[in-house]
Formats: C-alpha cells, structure tokens, sequence
C-alpha cells in the first residue's frame, strides 16, 4: 500500500473522545501562550498556569460533551477553533501593543483595526503564519483524522465537573504559597499582569469580577498614616527659579471647590457608593496654592499628545525647536509617561483627563457618559476660550468624533471629518496639520487647542511610514539601524510642525502669551521585537542606548511646557512626574478653580508626594522605585526608608486605583457635576 492510502485510510478513523481532545487542547493553547509572552520562565507561575489551565480543560470537555453523536466532532471542531482564534487574537495584541486586552477592549477597537489598519492586520496574519499553524495544528489534524470515541454520560460529567473545581483551587493554593503573585487577584489586578501570571482562562474570569462596577460593600479605602522619616541634610526641592527675595511669609490657599463639601456630602449619604467615595476624598489633604499659582493666568492654551514621542528624539541639532522647548521652558529632569495598556487613547485619556484608564482601549467614553468638568478644556471653556480639538488621522478612530467635544472642545475636526488640506497618506503630516489650523484658532483669543499627532506612529520602515519616507535624507547617516532611523524621521515631521507652530506665533505677537504643552501617548512599541512590526530585535534598547529594558527605563520620557515668557526663568522640575500630573500642574499654573483631591495626580509645584505609578502597581518616588512584579524596593542614591514606608506608598496607590475605578465605573462626576450647577 502506497503512503498516500496509508494516509487516506486514517482519516476519519482514529478514535479520540471529543472531551478529552477539547480538554486538552485548550490546555495545549494556554502553555504555548504562555511561553510565547514570557521572556523569563517562572517555575510556581509556569504551575499555576498549567493546573488553571487544567481546570478551563476541563469546563471545555464538559462543553464539547453535550454535542450529540451526530455533531460531536464538528461541534468540537468548531469550539476548539474559536477558542484557537481567541488566544491568537491575544496574542497579536500584545505581540503588536505589548500588552494583553480584556475582550471589551478588542471588540471596541476591531471595528478601526478593520477600517483603519487592515494591512497591519494582513501583515500580522502572514508574518505570524507560523505560530498559527503551531496552534491550530491539533485542531486540524482531529478534524482529517478524528473518530469520536463515546461521550461523556451523568456521573462522568460529575466527576469532570469536580476535577474543574479542585483545579482552580489547586492553582489557587500555588498562588497564595507564593509572597507576590496572590495580590494580583485581588487588590492588584491587571487584566496583562494576570493573563502572564495566570493563563488567559483567569484572566477572562478576573476580569468579569474586576471590570464591572464594584459592590458597595467592597468599595473601601486604606487611609494610611505616613511614617516618620529620616531628615535630609538638603532637602529637594519641587523646582529652582530665581526670585526675589520675599519681604514676609505668604499664607497660601487650598485647591478646593467652594461648592463641593466632602464632609456634609459623606454624612448626607453615608452608607452609598458615593457617601463612600465622598468619605474618601474628605480624607485626603488639598494641595496648597503657591508662588506658581495663576502664572499662566489667561495665556492661551495648546495641549498636545504627541504619537510615540520620546526624550531620545530631542536634540540641538537634529532637532533644535523641540531642544529649545525642552531646556527653555519648564525642565522635567525624571519624566514618565506609563504604558497604561489599550495603546494611544489610555495614553490620552491620562493626559488630559488626569486619571488612570482603568476601562482600558475603551476609556475616553467615559467624556460621553459623565461630565468631566477638571479637564483643561472644560476649565477653559467655561472662561469664554475659543476652543477646538484637532487630528490629522481619521475622524471616527477611538470614536474621537464623539469623544472629543466631550473634553471641553466646542468643536473637533480630523482626516474626513471637517480637516481639508491633509495629503492622503499613511501616516499624515503633523506639519500639513499644523499649517492648515493655526490660521483658523490664532485671531480668536484666548484658545484652547488640543492635537493628537500621527506622523511618529508605527511602523518604522520606509516601506510603512511615510513621513519617514519625507524626512530620511537628515537621518541616513546615522550611526543607528533602519528601524531606528525610520523612526528618528517620521519624529521629524513633529518637530517641524513645532517650528511652524512656534513661528506663527512669534509673528503674530503672541508667543508670550500662549503655553504649549506635549506630552506622549505611549513608548515606540513599534521599535519592540515584534512579528506585526517585523522586528527581529528590540531596536527600542538601541534608540535608548541600554541593554536590557525595563518599565521604569521604557517608559521615562519627556514633557514639554513652553512658553515665550518661560525662556528666560530657568525654571526646572527634578522630582519624579508622569503623566497623571499634567492637569493638576496647569490646573495651578492657570489659575482655574478645581478640587486637588478629585485628582490621581499632583501640581508639581505642591508640597504632596511626588509619585508615580504603573498599572502593575510599581511605583516611584523621590526615596526610591518599588517593582509590584517582585516585590523589590530600590532606594534612590543616598536615601534609605523602612518597610513601613514602602507600605504606605504601596496603600496610597491602591487607593488611587480603587477611586478612579470607582469614579468611572459609578460616573462620580455627574453626581458633582449636579451640584456645581
């Protein structure tokens, strides 16, 4: 007999019961998964997923046993393959954003991935053939050579039931033996974080039980009290700016909202969700007003979120108007932009909202659902500012086209959405943008303007961007790989929109008078080893001049906060800051009335704490950083604390993350927004 009729005479005719391969296929996809995403393997990690994954097994086999005998090998087919798409799409996500997505997430954004980016996705699919073919390979091969065994009866059922349930308590038991691992199901969870720690199966569970709005009764905070701390010989000092010499002492302010009285509010209501929230915020300390309060007062305003911008693009020569800005206007020496997950809009939603995005890809219709009346946009908006929201991408990507009037912008114009002049090209000009707008916005003052760039978006090739594409003659000759160089280039573009941005408003008169502020949304990911971005190494440690990467490494950046009448002063900010501190820093330096304690972050000019936080729980101070993945605290040079520091930094960044859950899950602000009104 031939191997072709050797081959042909299996097929259909090897017995396996549907339940059992169902069951462990699923457990097949949840060990690929996870040695694909993990660059380091841990033993009690690589356990828990395996005996979870056992346990989602065996809810698959109980699952694929209730097909009849008519349709138990298509209907298992079919169940295996949909889940086989499933961790695939998982996988991609964080293959091409580096971080996983709950499903909300991806549903939201398949409809602009499938408009907007459909070559990237064909690219992933072909680029990642191999890893598909890997996955899916048992699901194909039971459908050619499978002949379903005998099914699953009553008490078989029972017992596979029961084997589900003493799997995930067996997981649990690996899991809470560990000191690290057991938060991140509870008061630390991370939908990314527990999908590498857990297994996708958990971290779909986690989710369902996290991502909803929390019960009352759950919705408590820590107020810890701050321990005692060694006194420093110098101590640092928020910012340095020569002034003259003050004849007596002055009496500041607090940053609160006449209207809003948390105590009478928490009485009024003491056993709500609100009365909670209203109990917490009473708690908290207000952020005093200070030599920098109303420094800004009636300037004009221009906000923008700049595409994968980084503090490597500045430099005086490649790039000498981001340099003036830069080292001319307010000098952040230890800037962080967190990679909040869902990629661009967390990113935006933390500039100018002020918050974390703990509803992820999906979080600036939260400006749809509830007034978010702190924003700068709305601050300004209510002063009378001329006020308009620009993009030079499509109008309808992320729903800007419904988000953005929602941020305190009378009006919102993009790519097919009311911004003519914009060459059809992907990714569009920031200098076309730049040009086309300026004219429409700079006789009408003040204003308030926001940008979200493009011209620095992934990919970094000639081939895939064309702004690197236009500015790669200045780059050539750079000591740097392509990827590097297509990068540096399609940067470029940003930088000349500046100096045309700046230009105009030389020539007009008002460069004195106008702020321009420019934070990034996220890190280039697109410079990450990556099969969707067809990188075979992790260019981002060469544009970074580092070996190895780390989050706190990855995500050190710049802001930007430049005006005419700061070139002179000098002034600098060597605190730690992120991105969370932006609104309640120009929320001070304008002079607006806003409650500090409504805010996640802080003026940079206050006497609180300075702190960052990343949504695995790390943090960072000016005492030290604090890595959540290990439990590890670091200090910074000359500094040393106890634990009992390190807990409490550690508690005050849960309760950042309960309250701004809690806030978007519940819309706390239209509660405060009725009673301003």
């Amino acid at each position: 007999m031939s191997a072709f009729k050797k081959i042909t005479s299996l097929l259909g005719s090897v017995p396996i019961p549907c339940w059992l391969f169902a069951g462990g296929n699923v457990v097949y996809f949840e060990i690929l998964l996870h040695l694909w995403v993990n660059q380091s393997l841990s033993l009690p990690r690589f356990l828990a997923v395996g005996v979870f994954a056992l346990g989602f097994g065996s809810i698959v086999a109980l699952l694929a046993s209730v097909f009849g005998s008519r349709w138990c090998k298509w209907g298992t087919v079919l169940l295996t393959f949909l889940l086989g798409v499933f961790y695939l799409a998982e996988y991609f996500c964080q293959d091409a954003y580096k971080a996983f997505m709950s499903l909300g997430m991806i549903l939201g954004g398949a409809k602009g991935v499938a408009t907007d980016f459909t070559g990237v996705a064909l690219g992933v699919i072909l680029g990642g053939i191999g890893k598909i073919l890997i996955l899916m390979a048992p699901t194909l091969l039971f459908a050619l050579f499978a002949r379903p065994a005998q099914n699953l009866h009553g008490r078989q059922r029972l017992c596979i039931a029961g084997c589900a349930v003493l799997f995930y308590v067996l997981g649990l038991g690996i899991v809470f033996l560990g000191d690290v691992d057991a938060a991140k199901l509870s008061k630390s969870y991370n939908f990314d974080t527990s999908v590498r720690v857990f297994g996708l199966n958990m971290g779909i569970a986690l989710d369902a039980v996290h991502g909803g709005r929390p019960p009352e009764a759950e919705l408590d905070f820590e107020v810890p009290q701050a321990p005692e701390l060694p006194e420093e010989t110098e101590p640092m000092q928020p910012s340095q700016l020569p002034t003259e010499p003050e004849a007596e002492e002055v009496e500041y302010g607090y940053h609160t909202m006449e209207k809003l009285d948390f105590a009478a509010l928490a009485e009024s209501t003491p056993n709500s969700g609100a009365g909670i929230l209203h109990r917490y915020i009473n708690s908290l300390t207000p952020a005093r007003e200070n030599q920098y309060t109303g420094l800004f007062k009636g300037k004009n305003l221009i906000l923008i979120t700049a595409e994968a911008f980084t503090k490597q693009v500045i430099d005086p020569q490649l790039t000498p108007t981001l340099y003036r800005m830069a080292t001319r206007g307010i000098q952040f020496t230890d800037y962080y932009q967190p990679a909040w997950g869902g990629s661009t809009t967390t990113g935006e939603f933390s500039n100018v909202v002020g918050m974390i995005p703990s509803t992820g890809g999906m979080c600036m219709n939260q400006a749809v659902h509830q007034d978010l009346f702190l924003t700068m946009g709305h601050q300004l908006q209510k002063l009378g500012y001329f006020s308009t929201a620009y993009h030079n991408h499509n109008a309808n990507f992320y729903d800007r086209n419904k988000t953005h009037t929602h941020l305190g912008y009378d009006h919102f114009y993009a790519r097919y959405g009311g911004l003519e002049g914009i060459t059809p090209v992907w990714p569009e000009s920031d200098l076309e943008m730049i040009d086309v707008t300026v004219p429409q916005y700079i006789d009408h003052q003040p204003f308030s303007i926001y940008y979200m760039t493009v011209s620095g978006h992934c990919g970094y090739s000639l081939k895939e961007n064309a702004q690197a594409r236009k500015n790669y003659d200045l780059v050539k000759d750079m000591d740097h790989v392509e990827a590097v160089k297509c990068y540096l280039a399609s940067q470029l573009e940003l930088e000349k929109a500046m100096t045309s941005l700046i230009k105009q408003l030389e020539d007009a008169g008002i460069a004195d008078d106008t702020v321009i502020v420019i934070g990034t949304d996220h890190y280039p990911y697109g410079l990450e080893r990556s099969t969707t971005w067809k990188n075979t190494a992790d260019y981002i440690c060469e544009l970074y001049g580092v070996e190895k990467m780390d989050r706190f490494t990855r995500d050190s950046n710049a802001l930007i906060i430049w005006s005419g009448c700061l070139e002179d002063m000098d002034l600098k900010v060597e605190e730690p800051v992120y991105s969370l501190d932006i609104l309640p820093t120009l929320s001070n330096l304008f002079g607006v009335e806003y409650d500090s304690r409504l805010l996640v972050g802080r003026d940079v000019f206050s006497e609180e704490l300075p702190l960052v936080l990343w949504p695995d729980y790390s943090w960072k101070t000016d005492k030290g950083t604090y890595d959540a993945t290990n439990g590890v605290f670091t200090p910074a040079q000359g500094q040393s604390v106890g634990e009992d520091y390190i807990d409490y930094v550690s508690a005050l960044v849960h309760n950042k993350f309960r309250f701004c859950s809690s806030v978007q899950s519940s819309y706390y602000f239209n509660t405060l927004s009725k009673l301003l009104k």
